[in-house]
């Protein structure tokens, strides 16, 4: 639920200033879509640092490599978060976006089934409910 709050008020925010600022530019709807999809994305990838232990209890115990795959994972959101801002990057950082997201919803199914105290998924599969289409809502 952070996720999308931290979306959808980054987002807000980048209008309100965009429309109440000093600019007499049209709004940018696509560019402050990506600068809440940064936002999105430094938060998220922060957190893989600050909240390893709770992330690697997502994964499969048979996952070899836990810690490695979440701070590798974090460094590739924190790097999205970059590329989404980047002119010249910002279209292949989200084709990679996409392939990520897909790549790590199994984790996301593998917590809500397990109940996981993480993220939402302590409510067990009816978290996929949320999460499902969020993932699908980020992937758009």
């Amino acid at each position: 639920m952070a996720i999308l709050i931290i979306l959808l008020a980054t987002f807000t925010f980048t209008i309100l200033v965009r429309r109440f600022g000093f600019s007499q530019q049209p709004i940018n709807y696509r560019l402050c879509g990506r600068i809440a999809l940064a936002a999105m994305f430094l938060f998220t990838g922060i957190s893989h640092f600050v909240l390893d232990d709770r992330m690697v209890q997502m994964l499969p115990a048979f996952v070899p490599f836990q810690y490695f795959i979440i701070y590798a994972t974090g460094i590739l959101e924190l790097l999205f978060a970059v590329g989404l801002l980047l002119p010249g990057y910002f279209k292949p950082t989200g084709i990679l976006v996409i392939a990520f997201l897909i790549c790590v919803f199994p984790s996301n199914v593998y917590a809500a089934l397990n109940s996981v105290d993480f993220g939402g998924n302590v409510n067990g599969p009816m978290h996929l409910l949320f999460r499902a289409p969020l993932q699908v809502f980020l992937i758009a």
